[in-house]
């Protein structure tokens, strides 16, 4: 049951463009007791752990309403493929087609990590009508790794005569873990000339600004007016790890957040919205990773050292033997 606070916030972020995602611990926990429910009203995706089909299905057909509202373009339940195989393109690619066709729910998103053979698995499946969602996005580098590989997916369903509104793409970038990183990297005593201080907890807005900038950016191809004609949706960024003064600082128009259900009464007591705080924000994430750099912090780095420590702490919690 969600506050009165907490559900006019997400009331707020949905008219910003931002859509609501619950984190789950746990498939069934998407499934309200009440189908009717004002947070299954508001939400318009989850992110769920690795889950049987049956409770991935039920979880899909909560937000079903939202997905036929918004032209599929909301509404979506976001599940991993077997991490193990991160770097295996080939085994992504088999993993994906026996999870969409299990659950069999148009509404479903396959997780991938976004490693070089995550993106390419995902070009095919895309390519192929399945949605996905990459997640592990840590740098710049890394997301136009993504655009790219979602442009080649998105062509290539094209000439394959497939309908491309169908058809979704994400990618996921871990808010949470990635400011932790950073913050622990900071040294503890400031500078009178840069207060340490005064970097912490700017790392992931940074990259947000920037990554949504480059979407920007992509998305004014001529080859992107092409695939909009024929019906594709831009790609979706979803910050997930969310913490509750993420709220406020990642809102931008067709990006979601996702966050649990203690995360969303956290932020709505902290008050309302400011408005889009990611659009012409480029300038001032640039100089945010300026002024990381200058206590020797590479957000490459980073990202590489992220990457290689979430995929060691998914492989170890991965439920299923086989």
């Amino acid at each position: 049951m969600l506050s009165q606070p907490a559900a006019q916030l997400l009331e707020q972020l949905a008219a910003e463009g931002v859509s609501p995602w619950l984190v789950a611990a746990d498939a069934r926990e998407i499934v309200p007791a009440s189908p009717s429910c004002r947070a299954a009203a508001l939400l318009r995706g989850a992110v769920a752990p690795a889950a049987d089909p049956a409770a991935v299905r039920r979880a899909c057909d909560v937000l079903r309403g939202a997905f036929a509202a918004s032209g599929g373009q909301q509404g979506r339940v976001s599940v991993p493929v077997d991490p193990r195989a991160a770097y295996d393109a080939s085994a992504l690619v088999a993993a994906a087609r026996t999870t969409s066709g299990a659950v069999g729910r148009p509404n479903l998103l396959i997780r991938v990590p976004a490693t070089t053979a995550g993106l390419s698995a995902m070009a095919d499946c895309l390519a192929m009508s399945i949605s996905v969602d990459a997640d592990l996005v840590f740098c710049t580098e890394r997301y136009e790794e993504f655009l790219d590989a979602y442009l080649t997916g998105m062509e290539r369903a094209l000439a394959a005569g497939r309908p491309l509104g169908r058809i979704t793409a994400a990618a996921s970038v871990p808010v949470g873990a990635l400011d932790a990183e950073v913050d622990r990297r900071l040294p503890e005593s400031p500078t009178p000339a840069a207060p340490a201080a005064d970097l912490r907890g700017t790392a992931a807005v940074a990259l947000a600004r920037q990554l949504h900038r480059l979407r920007e950016q992509r998305l004014s191809s001529d080859w992107w007016r092409v695939l909009r004609a024929a019906g594709a949706e831009p790609p979706s960024l979803v910050w997930t790890g969310v913490g509750p003064w993420h709220v406020g600082e990642l809102v931008g128009w067709n990006t979601a957040q996702a966050a649990s259900l203690e995360v969303l009464e956290a932020a709505g007591a902290r008050g309302g919205l400011r408005g889009d705080t990611l659009l012409n924000a480029h300038g001032e994430a640039r100089r945010a990773v300026e002024a990381l750099e200058g206590f020797g912090i590479r957000m490459r780095d980073v990202a590489r050292d992220l990457e290689a420590a979430e995929l060691s702490r998914l492989r170890q919690a991965w439920p299923f033997t086989s």
